[in-house]
C-alpha cells in the first residue's frame, strides 16, 4: 500500500511540474522559440556577457573568460530531484569520454546553480561528490550577482520556473562554448552529437 501511495505521489509531483512548465511556456511555444534559438546560434555564435562566478573552492572566475578554450555548461540546482539527476549523469559519462580521449587539458565541464537563495560553495561540492567529478576537469560555481544570472538564463534562453512541490521546473540543454563564445545547444541525451562538435572544435580551433 505505501508503495502505491508513494508511486501516486511522485507521479502528482511530476504532473504538477510538467503543468507549470506547460503554463510558463506559453503552451509549449516557447520550445518552438529554443529551436529556432539553436539553430540561429549554431549559424551566428554568440559572446556571451561578462559575469562573475563563485566555484566550489572559492574561486572568482568570469564565464567569457574561462580558463581551456573549450567548455561544456549545463543549469542546475543542488537540491533538483529530477532532471538535474539526468544532467549530472551526463556530465559524469561525458567527463568519462573526454578523459579516455585525452581532452581534460582542452575541455573543461562547467554546472552552473540558477539557485541563487540556497546553492552555496559547499552546496555545490556535495553535487560534485554526488557524481565523481574530477576535481580538474568538472567544476561548478553560483553568479556573484542575481542579475547577471537572470542576464545569461535571458540571453542563452534558459527555462526556469518556480515551482512549489519540486523546487524549479527547468529545461535541460548543455551549452558549448568556444573561446567564451555560445556555439551550440543540445539536449542532455544527445552525447555523440556533442563529442562530435568538441572533436572537430578541437581540431580546427
Amino acid at each position: 500500500m505505501n508503495r502505491w501511495l508513494s508511486a501516486a505521489a511522485t507521479v502528482a509531483v511530476l504532473l504538477g511540474g510538467f503543468l507549470t512548465l506547460w503554463a510558463g511556456t506559453d503552451g509549449g511555444a516557447a520550445w518552438t522559440a529554443e529551436s529556432a534559438r539553436r539553430l540561429d546560434i549554431a549559424e551566428r555564435p554568440r559572446d556571451l556577457p561578462e559575469a562573475g562566478l563563485r566555484d566550489v573552492e572559492g574561486r572568482s572566475i568570469d564565464l567569457a573568460g574561462l580558463e581551456r578554450p573549450i567548455a561544456v555548461v549545463d543549469f542546475i540546482y543542488t537540491r533538483c530531484p529530477t532532471a538535474c539527476v539526468d544532467l549530472g549523469s551526463t556530465f559524469r559519462d561525458l567527463q568519462g569520454e573526454l578523459l579516455a580521449r585525452g581532452w581534460e587539458g582542452r575541455v573543461e565541464l562547467l554546472s552552473l546553480t540558477f539557485d541563487h537563495a540556497h546553492d552555496g560553495s559547499a552546496e555545490l561540492a556535495g553535487y560534485l561528490a554526488r557524481f565523481g567529478a574530477a576535481p580538474n576537469l568538472w567544476n561548478a560555481a553560483r553568479f556573484e550577482r542575481k542579475d547577471d544570472l537572470n542576464t545569461v538564463l535571458r540571453d542563452l534562453g534558459v527555462i526556469v520556473i518556480p515551482e512549489p512541490n519540486v523546487g524549479f521546473v527547468h529545461n535541460t540543454a548543455i551549452y558549448l562554448l568556444d573561446r567564451g563564445r555560445v556555439v551550440g545547444i543540445y539536449d542532455f541525451d544527445d552525447r555523440p552529437g556533442l563529442l562530435q562538435a568538441i572533436e572537430w572544435r578541437l581540431k580546427t580551433g
